[in-house]
């Protein structure tokens, strides 16, 4: 019988406050995080607390498989720098207005 483990996060909005991220050996994709990934430790089935693991769960922009990441890797990305459809880094046919005032 296969067991799927769902994977679990604590948010953290103020760690981690853009909208966006670059992640380093993925070059040109952008990323969302969600926060700090956290695992059952020994207490979890009677104190219903899990423990942080140190990393981070992200997504690829318009993906929805999720990756644990150190989030020393983890780089904010300015808004426009990336495109929210695709995903791509410098990609800009999302439709966004990008031009300077």
């Amino acid at each position: 019988m296969q067991v799927h483990k769902r994977t679990k996060w604590e948010n953290d909005d103020a760690a981690f406050p853009a909208d966006a991220y670059s992640v380093d050996g993925y070059p040109g994709i952008a990323w969302r995080v969600f926060g700090w990934e956290t695992q059952p430790d020994e207490d979890t089935v009677w104190s219903g607390i899990e423990e942080r693991t140190g990393n981070v769960i992200c997504i690829m922009v318009g993906d929805d498989r999720r990756y644990s990441i150190d989030p020393a890797n983890v780089h904010p990305l300015d808004d426009l720098d990336y495109c929210a459809e695709c995903g791509q880094i410098g990609c800009r046919h999302d439709g966004r207005d990008r031009e300077t005032a």
